[in-house]
This record gives C-alpha cells, sequence and structure tokens, in this order.
C-alpha cells in the first residue's frame, strides 16, 4: 500500500493544489454555466422545458450515481490515476457536447461529462485529506478547495453569459479544452499517488442499482411535473425507484466494503451531515435553475446581461469565502454550518417578493443572501464528513456527502422545475418552487441544530 508523504515544499504545494483546484473548478463550473445558455438552447435546438431539465440533470444524475464508485476507484486503484483519468475523459466530453446537434445528442454528451466529473471532485478531496493529514492545516486547505468549488458555481453566469451571446453556446463547453489539458499535464508531474485498495469496494451491483433509483426517481419528478403524478409513465418510474432502493439498500448492506456505507450514515454526525447535504444541493443549487430562467425569461435580460446580474452573487460569495475556512478553524464546523443554512433558509423564502418588476436593488440583496449562505454552509459540510471517518476512508466519504449533494441538486431541478410548470405564469411557479426549497432548507437547518454536538 502506497502512502502519501506529507507536503512541506511551498511551490510542491502549489502546483499539487493548482492541478486540483483547476479540475474541481471545470467539474462544477459546467454545472451552472450551462444555465445561462438554457435560453439559448431552447431557441436554437427547440427543447421544452423537460428537455432543458435533462441537460442539466443528465449531468448531475450521472454525476450523483457513480460518484460514489469514484471514490471507491480512487481508494483501489490509486488516487492520481483514478482523477487524472477522469480529468482527461471529461474534457473529451466536453469537446462531444460542443459538437451536439440537437438536445438529446447534448444531453447524452452531458451524462458522459457527468460520468468522468464523478471522480474529479471526490478524487481532488481524497488526494487534499491524503496530502495534508495534519487537522488544522488540512481544514484551511478545504476551505481554500470549497472557495474554488463555489466559485466555480458562481462564476458559470458571468462567464457563459458573455461566452454564450458573443460566440455561441458552444463555446461554453470547448472553454474546458485548454483548461483540461493544462491541468492534466501539471497533474502527471506533481500530483502524489497514494491507494487504500483493502478500505475500497467497486461494487458492481450496487452501482447498477444506484444509477437505476437516482435515475428513475429523476425522470418520475420531472415527468410528474408535465404529465401528471398519476399519469402511467410517472407511476412506472416511481415503481422501479422505489425497487431500485430497496434493493440498492440490502445490497450496499451485505456488501463487506460497500460503495455507499450505510452504516456509517448511522452515526448522527455523518447520518446529518449528508442530509444536509443533499438539501443543500435540492433548495440552493435547485433554486438556482430557475434564477438563471427568471432574469431571461421574466425580467427579459440577455445571456451577458443575466450574467451581470448574479455579480452580487458572486461577490457575496468570494468574500464569505475569504473568510469560511479561519471561521472554521477557529470556532468549529457546527456554528458555522448552522449560519450557513439559516441564510439558506432565508433566501428563497424572501424571493417570493420576487416578480417581473421587482427593483434590481432588492434582487442584488437576496443574491446576496444566497452567495454568502453556500459558502458558509458547504465548507463545513465538507470537513464535518470527512472528520466522522476514518482516514482511510477519506475517499468513501468525500464522495458520499458529495454525491449526497448532486442527488439533492438532480431531484431538486427536477422537483422545482416540475413546479415551476405548475403555477399559472412563470412568477406563479417560481413562488411554489421557491416555498418548497425554503421550507425543506429550513426544516434541515433545525434538524441539524437538533442533532450535532457542540465541540467541547
Amino acid at each position: 500500500m502506497t502512502q502519501t508523504e506529507t507536503i512541506t515544499n511551498k511551490r510542491g504545494s502549489a502546483l499539487l493544489l493548482t492541478a486540483l483546484f483547476l479540475g474541481t473548478f471545470m467539474a462544477l463550473l459546467d454545472v451552472s454555466i450551462v444555465t445561462i445558455a438554457l435560453p439559448s438552447l431552447r431557441d436554437e435546438l427547440r427543447a421544452p422545458l423537460s428537455q432543458l431539465q435533462w441537460i442539466i440533470d443528465g449531468y448531475t444524475v450521472a454525476l450523483a450515481a457513480l460518484m460514489l464508485t469514484g471514490g471507491a476507484l480512487a481508494d483501489r486503484f490509486g488516487r492520481k490515476r483514478v482523477f487524472l483519468t477522469g480529468l482527461t475523459a471529461f474534457t473529451l466530453a466536453s469537446l462531444a457536447c460542443a459538437l451536439s446537434g440537437g438536445a438529446g445528442w447534448l444531453i447524452a454528451a452531458r451524462a458522459v461529462q457527468g460520468a468522468a466529473a464523478s471522480v474529479v471532485t471526490p478524487g481532488a478531496m481524497s488526494l487534499i485529506a491524503q496530502s495534508f493529514p495534519e487537522p488544522a492545516r488540512r481544514a484551511r486547505v478545504l476551505g481554500l478547495w470549497s472557495t474554488v468549488a463555489s466559485l466555480a458555481f458562481v462564476l458559470g453566469p458571468l462567464v457563459g453569459g458573455p461566452l454564450t451571446e458573443t460566440f455561441g453556446w458552444q463555446s461554453i463547453f470547448l472553454l474546458n479544452l485548454p483548461l483540461g489539458l493544462f491541468a492534466v499535464l501539471l497533474g502527471l508531474r506533481h500530483l502524489p499517488e497514494s491507494a487504500d485498495p483493502a478500505h475500497a469496494s467497486l461494487d458492481p451491483a450496487g452501482q447498477v442499482l444506484g444509477i437505476a433509483w437516482i435515475g428513475a426517481l429523476t425522470y418520475a419528478v420531472i415527468s410528474a411535473g408535465h404529465a401528471g403524478l398519476t399519469s402511467a409513465g410517472t407511476l412506472a418510474a416511481l415503481a422501479v425507484a422505489a425497487g431500485a432502493l430497496a434493493a440498492f439498500v440490502v445490497v450496499e448492506l451485505r456488501q463487506r466494503h460497500p460503495m455507499l456505507p450505510i452504516r456509517l450514515l448511522g452515526r448522527p454526525e455523518f447520518g446529518v451531515v449528508n442530509v444536509a447535504s443533499f438539501v443543500l444541493g435540492f433548495g440552493t443549487f435547485g433554486a438556482f435553475f430557475l434564477l438563471s430562467l427568471y432574469l431571461q425569461t421574466a425580467r427579459g435580460a440577455s445571456p451577458s446581461e443575466a450574467g451581470l446580474q448574479f455579480l452580487p452573487y458572486v461577490l457575496a460569495n468570494s468574500a464569505t469565502a475569504l473568510i469560511t475556512g479561519r471561521l472554521v478553524a477557529r470556532f468549529g464546523p457546527r456554528p458555522v454550518l448552522l449560519a450557513g443554512y439559516v441564510l439558506l433558509s432565508a433566501a428563497p423564502l424572501a424571493m417570493l417578493v420576487l416578480t417581473t418588476t421587482t427593483p434590481y436593488p432588492v434582487v442584488a440583496a437576496l443574491f446576496v443572501l444566497t452567495g454568502a449562505g453556500i459558502c458558509l454552509a458547504g465548507v463545513p459540510t465538507n470537513a464535518l464528513a470527512l472528520h466522522a471517518v476514518p482516514r482511510e476512508r477519506s475517499g468513501t466519504a468525500s464522495a458520499t456527502v458529495n454525491a449526497a449533494r448532486q442527488t439533492g441538486s438532480a431531484l431538486g431541478i427536477a422537483a422545482l422545475g416540475a413546479l415551476l410548470a405548475t403555477g399559472a405564469d412563470f412568477v406563479d411557479g417560481l413562488h411554489r418552487a421557491l416555498l418548497v426549497a425554503g421550507i425543506v432548507t429550513l426544516a434541515v437547518t433545525v434538524l441539524t441544530a437538533l442533532t450535532l454536538r457542540p465541540a467541547r
């Protein structure tokens, strides 16, 4: 078993982190950068709302369902090797997205992108955990990593708007080609290798069942918004999802080294952190999908204008990111996490005031709440997940908490998009979706406050 030595050389640490941060940036940028191009995709590819949801969810479902295997692959075959393989595949899939001639092909290419990204994000977290074993330093590095991850998500509209308007929607995918090549070359030289094969399992049966239940449930939720909850297709998909989920739990409980550590989820700290991570994806990232449509559809903004209107979101997130890691190191993750989730509960409920004529300063203030809340919630969520398990399970732990978030994102886009479609008009549907997002996030905030013990 190869063990990674602690990184002491500052230049080596910087180059190592550059490769990890750039890979993470690419993988998460492609979650949000596409949202700003949705109206253009709708018009050029003649895609209805259900296909627009799948252009986003094709990525997030594959990312969520395969991320657990991504963590196990990294632990078993080498974290560096798997990370770089995923990054290479992601770059090639981005080219396929740019060359897509129809919505169906784009959805398929996005699914391949998501599958490749499933080893990039947990791989980066696991490599950080192995390279920086000292808790305080690891917390600071994870804070920086989370900053990059958050910036990737919030910078998507700012980057995607001008690119889409100037060069077409294909350019948002072509951007990944030079970035991916640089990150791979840098990683080949500077990333350390490590593996813990005795603590990893590929679990092919669990993987197939995981894809089945997440994919079927997402399809059912999207279908319910367009065909109705009692339609044959929706009911069939719900039945498949329920059966696959039950079988998944049984298979995972019988595995010696399961893909999803279900028994670890029985630990209050690890279990509630993953619930919180799921709701972070459901409420916040799901609402982000709607807000991009709101700016362009309800307010009539161009892609570039919509990207600029997200600037308060970006600035609030960036400013909060500068201090979140230090706050976690000083006060512990619990109070910082709760502060973040309180903001994320308040923001969508406050957004119920939004109409087609709401003054932009009001919109900007609500974006500030959301941008700050995401960073305050995300950093301690990751830190608590890694703290709750042994170091040799870092790949599995990071994959689990990220898979929970991505599963929440996929279902949030599906469910909130379905609620949007049921409204009398766009604003009415938006209010219904935001109300649900706020209530769900508030509920998990209360659960987290009651379950997580204060640090002693």
